[in-house]
């Protein structure tokens, strides 16, 4: 894949997560919820976010002073959070916790989604110009 379509997938997905959180929020709390209270859903979830973050990381990991450098900490975020929920799962589920249904929290990760998304199909689209296939 190339750079401009990492940015444009990253993008299309955090926007989306970000306009589901502002129109359902109830529902993405209650995903969360069960996400910790699922054994098998959590540690599938803790896989492919170790199988994303790997193929980010081996495949771009570029530091870089560059727009490129942006997927590279986005792979090793997904990586290290994804080790953390398979090799970890008590303290994350514990760390979670915290953090379900805490209304202003939840509105500040959907904003700063919504704006690494916009950034990264902005990026992806028009900047690097690069077709999508």
């Amino acid at each position: 894949m190339t750079d401009a379509q990492i940015f444009q997938l990253i993008g299309i997905v955090y926007i989306s997560v970000a306009i589901g959180i502002f129109t359902a929020r109830e529902f993405y709390n209650k995903v969360a919820s069960e996400f910790l209270n699922n054994p098998p859903v959590y540690y599938i979830g803790g896989l492919i976010a170790i199988v994303a973050g790997f193929l980010l990381v081996s495949f771009h990991n570029i530091w870089v002073k560059d727009w490129a450098l942006i997927i590279t900490i986005i792979g090793w975020i997904a990586l290290l959070k994804g080790i953390l929920l398979i090799a970890l799962p008590k303290a994350m589920i514990t760390f979670s916790r915290r953090f379900i249904g805490m209304t202003n929290i939840i509105t500040v990760w959907a904003v700063v989604a919504l704006i690494l998304g916009a950034l990264c199909c902005w990026l992806g689209f028009f900047v690097l110009n690069r077709p999508a296939i």
